[in-house]
């Protein structure tokens, strides 16, 4: 059975900052399904379409369907939800032969609907690596574990959910020879150097915050190992020639001894790779940042979120600010740059916390700060408070991109934390202190075109009313 599998393309609002500085990152999901359906089983060939990477048009995806492809796969986050609905009508249109998989955190939360309306055929709930194979396999549909589907007199079937899960460690190299590797880059503002890419290398998170969704991948998050994580990175340098990773793990150091011992091996073997990732304040130490400093890190960004306890509490972030004060002085200390991520608009905001957590984003001295709006995904315990409570403002999926408010909270309007959304971006990268600090701290020509890069992407988005 011969596979075709499509990262759909998204739109991103003129507003928005993350259609700035928004990193491109191959379609792990994808590309590691790819490889897995080649090395297990019968062995089943496919192809993979990175719509969002290379910017296609609906037209141009429906050039690549070729007449021996039998299932066509299309992944999708809510905001990319429009964009694989019409990508799966138009195949349905052209290809009605193709049997139609989707698969991802959206159609995960919405499967029955999406098979009941006839976009697709058939949902893989969650972690899909076992159950596409055995749908390769052709095994009998009834068996396919997390599997939503239509029996042939129209009935729909919800296959029980399967809780055993991959080894990352016995999963084969994500099939990076059928993507466009030279579109990727990470984030602006999170490399110092190029050709910088996205990796991720556990499933899961250790957190339990009511604005993600936790259902993809179990309750037990799952890790790469440091050694394969290093062959991992080293088969990204000897192929494509990367020199920076950003490691996109909801918590990179949520296993300290696996990020000393990944350190411990960049160190060694002097694997020349600098690197960046995304971490908690509760799951890192002075001691192991300075290693992870040595080991090439250059930048941390932490979720701080907001500076309010109520509202802490209120998202069930599970930290302390008396945390947030710790950290900073020991990644300062380390040498590593911090980008803090701050949510505006969560439950029990008000204007006073919002102006309080702004007013710290400027006060710690931090090299980059990322505002978003709180936006309460499907799937999320936010999403079905917000629901019962008559909070959702709409279900216009585009909309849910962190940059526009969906909420409509008792304690705040949401034109005021739109307000104030803007207000951040201006506040924070406009103040000469900022700019002077940051132009003093570039010290090669390659971080310095990295930087300009960042600066005129954030300052053209800020100065057009951002």
């Amino acid at each position: 059975m011969r596979f075709l599998f499509i990262n759909p393309n998204r739109y991103i609002a003129g507003n928005n900052i993350w259609g700035v500085i928004n990193s491109i990152t191959p379609p792990l999901g994808l590309a590691t399904l790819s490889a897995f359906l080649e090395a297990n089983g019968q062995g089943h060939p496919s192809e993979i379409v990175d719509a969002y990477a290379e910017n296609l048009s609906i037209s141009d995806i429906l050039s690549r369907v070729t007449p021996d492809i039998d299932v066509i796969g299309i992944t999708a986050t809510t905001p990319e939800i429009g964009s694989a609905i019409e990508i799966a009508r138009s195949i349905r249109k052209h290809f009605p032969d193709k049997k139609i998989l989707m698969g991802g955190v959206h159609p995960t939360v919405f499967h029955e609907s999406l098979v009941a309306d006839g976009i697709c055929d058939m949902v893989v709930r969650g972690e899909g690596e076992k159950a596409i194979l055995l749908l390769a396999d052709q095994a009998p549909m009834k068996d396919i574990p997390n599997l939503t589907w239509k029996s042939a007199e129209g009935e729909m079937i919800i296959n029980p959910q399967n809780d055993e899960f991959v080894l990352l460690d016995d999963l084969p190299m994500p099939s990076y020879h059928k993507l466009p590797m030279k579109k990727y880059r990470s984030a602006i503002g999170a490399a110092i150097r190029s050709p910088s890419i996205g990796m991720m290398t556990s499933r899961g998170c250790p957190g339990k915050c009511t604005f993600c969704y936790s259902g993809m991948f179990g309750k037990k998050i799952r890790f790469l190992s440091a050694e394969k994580t290093y062959d991992h990175i080293l088969y990204l340098k000897s192929h494509y020639d990367i020199r920076e990773i950003s490691f996109y793990d909801d918590t990179f150091t949520a296993n300290l001894k696996r990020v000393e011992q990944l350190c411990n091996l960049l160190i060694s073997r002097r694997a020349d790779i600098t690197w960046s990732c995304f971490a908690r304040v509760d799951t890192v130490n002075a001691e192991i940042l300075r290693l992870m400093k040595a080991a090439g890190c250059h930048q941390i960004m932490y979720g701080f979120e907001t500076i309010d306890e109520n509202i802490l509490r209120a998202v069930n972030k599970r930290v302390k600010l008396t945390q947030y004060a710790d950290v900073v002085a020991w990644t300062r200390a380390a040498g590593i740059a911090i980008r803090g991520a701050f949510m505006l608009g969560s439950p029990e905001e008000t204007e006073a916390s919002l102006k309080a957590t702004l007013a710290y984003s400027r006060k710690i001295d931090i090299q980059y700060a990322i505002f978003n709006i709180t936006t309460p995904y499907p799937g999320t315990t936010l999403f079905d408070w917000a629901a019962e409570k008559g909070y959702l403002r709409h279900t216009r999926w585009t909309e849910y991109d962190l940059s526009h408010a969906i909420l409509d909270l008792p304690t705040i309007p949401p034109e005021t934390v739109e307000t104030y959304y803007r207000k951040a971006y201006r506040e924070f990268y406009l103040r000469g202190s900022y700019i002077l600090a940051h132009l003093l701290s570039i010290r090669t020509l390659d971080a310095f075109m990295i930087h300009c890069e960042a600066a005129r992407g954030i300052f053209a988005n800020i100065l057009k009313g951002k």
